[in-house]
């Protein structure tokens, strides 16, 4: 027995054994107990019965004045006697079964005991009334422990049934047996009673009445006899069980087991972070840094990498000679840029797009203008997202300054004095803005005009920046797109679901985005990885970009 209270525990095996033990000597003692029951209600019948044997005897002498037998029947009287003793035990035997018999009828109930060693001198019958006790013992412990209607119960009482039948039968046929031996000793009899025929008819029916008489009193007395030894059996019965040893406690603890619980801390402690880190990264679909990108996208080169910008930090590079970390990636971009595009005197256009939104490709565009601008190269920025115009929230213009739309519906009209130096430290940058919104942004992109604003720009600035539409929400881009000298395709750390890598892959593969590159934009600083799903497909008006 496990327990926290030591004393406590052994208290309760210790009670456990002795009242095992209790319970063992009151199922015997039940048993002669019934056996004592049974012995009593048959003494009143009997002394019912001698009362009246001898009461008829006494009346009978002394109405026929008999007093004793012939002496010419002496011999045949004695030797009929021998027959007669012989009879008066079968008779015994049937009289004591016939009270078992009577007994298992008037006992309704099939589990009830029933009386044992009463002196029938069959071991079959003994035999089955104590394995029928042994059972109703059983069942009445079995339905203190498992209830009425447990299937073993259900058993014992089917079992008890069909062994009161065998019981039954076993009596009957051991009557029907006694009987006949009994009809062999009544024959026998006769013979010796044609020799005493002498004798007064009288007196033998007071031999008749006096055999009646012993068969009783020698009945009476065997059932007192079992009486006496059941009482004594009750009065000394002993418990089976021997107690060698009472129970003992173990000086140490058994359970919980330190070097168990050590062992199973530092199993959970090495296997649970790697578990959930696998996880993270079962989970994880995201691009990271340039280390993703070379995986997805070996055969398009990255030429720059972003790095994430705080909340609070200024996100335009208006001052040429920043020294920032965001300077200095967009400075990067440059020189890497000067090796992409490809060699000649005149003006060179570089469109920026991105895959969905939100993957900062106006902000690339306007900094990677302000970055060459920086070298003293004349650039101007076109705000060519006619759908989703973002370049008025960096500088604070209004959304519907007039600008390209106005150009592309209007023809006739002169797109240079609608460019605007928005930053004064950048005299040589000029930024042409989207202008108003119009109702067909991809009918006006391939009307031609806007390839004729291109080609003027190249023979004024060195660089032609284009910001464009995402390539995988609108046409508007790769309407356009053949213009270009170098693509810059944005994908932004954290943001950009690699499953779109493939389609902008394509679209370099397939020439619908001349000389693409990527850029990766909101790279973190120590290059760890972020997490987060909720990115979204849909362009719309108003949506603001960073």
């Amino acid at each position: 027995m496990k327990g926290q209270n030591v004393k406590n525990s052994e208290r309760i095996l210790n009670t456990l054994i002795d009242v095992f033990n209790q319970d063992d000597v009151l199922d015997r003692q039940l048993i002669w107990k019934r056996t004592i029951d049974f012995v009593d209600k048959r003494f009143i019948n009997l002394s019912n019965e001698l009362d009246s044997i001898e009461s008829y005897k006494k009346n009978f002498k002394m109405n026929n004045r008999l007093v004793d037998v012939s002496t010419d029947g002496i011999e045949s009287l004695k030797q009929r006697a021998q027959s007669n003793e012989q009879l008066f035990q079968i008779e015994n035997q049937i009289e004591i079964s016939k009270l078992i018999k009577q007994s298992l009828l008037n006992t309704k109930a099939s589990t009830a005991l029933l009386p044992a060693n009463v002196g029938v001198e069959n071991n079959t019958i003994n035999s089955l009334l104590q394995e029928f006790n042994t059972l109703v013992l059983q069942r009445q412990k079995l339905i203190s422990s498992a209830g009425e209607n447990n299937p073993q119960v259900k058993l014992l009482e089917a079992n008890l049934s069909d062994l009161k039948a065998n019981i039954n039968n076993s009596i009957s046929a051991y009557i029907t047996q006694l009987s006949l031996t009994r009809n062999q000793l009544s024959n026998r009899s006769q013979t010796f009673q044609s020799k005493v025929s002498g004798i007064p008819e009288k007196e033998l029916q007071l031999r008749a009445i006096e055999r009646q008489q012993s068969i009783k009193e020698r009945l009476f007395i065997f059932l007192l006899q079992k009486k006496e030894e059941a009482s004594v059996n009750l009065a000394v019965t002993e418990p089976t069980l021997k107690v060698i040893e009472y129970s003992i406690s173990d000086r140490s603890p058994i359970s919980p087991k330190p070097q168990m619980i050590y062992l199973g801390a530092l199993l959970l402690g090495l296997l649970l972070p790697f578990g959930i880190i696998y996880v993270i990264f079962l989970l994880d679909t995201k691009v990271h840094n340039k280390l993703d990108m070379d995986n997805l996208a070996s055969d398009v080169p990255v030429i720059a990498e972003i790095p994430q910008i705080k909340s609070a930090t200024n996100t335009v590079f208006s001052n040429p000679n920043d020294r920032s970390a965001l300077a200095e990636s967009f400075r990067i971009l440059t020189t890497n840029m000067n090796f992409v595009l490809p060699s000649k005197e005149s003006g060179k256009a570089v469109f920026c797009t991105s895959t969905i939104k939100g993957e900062g490709k106006t902000f690339i565009s306007l900094n990677f203008s302000l970055a060459m601008a920086s070298l003293n190269k004349k650039v101007l920025l076109i705000g060519a997202d006619l759908r989703n115009p973002q370049l008025h929230t960096y500088v604070n213009i209004n959304k519907n300054q007039i600008g390209l739309s106005n150009y592309l519906i209007d023809p006739t009209l002169d797109w240079k004095p609608m460019t605007m130096k928005v930053f004064e430290k950048q005299p040589n940058h000029e930024v042409l803005f989207s202008g108003a919104i119009p109702p067909n942004p991809a009918h006006l992109l391939a009307n031609g005009n806007f390839e004729t604003l291109i080609k003027e720009a190249k023979l004024v600035y060195d660089y032609v920046i284009v910001d464009l539409a995402p390539t995988i929400l609108v046409t508007d881009t790769l309407l356009v797109a053949h213009l270009a000298d170098a693509t810059i395709c944005a994908v932004r750390a954290n943001h950009t679901d690699k499953k779109l890598i493939p389609f902008s892959i394509d679209l370099s593969k397939t020439k619908r985005l001349v000389n693409m590159s990527y850029v990766i934009n909101g790279v973190k600083e120590n290059r760890s990885y972020g997490y987060n799903y909720n990115y979204g497909y849909n362009y719309g008006y108003g949506d603001t970009e960073s």
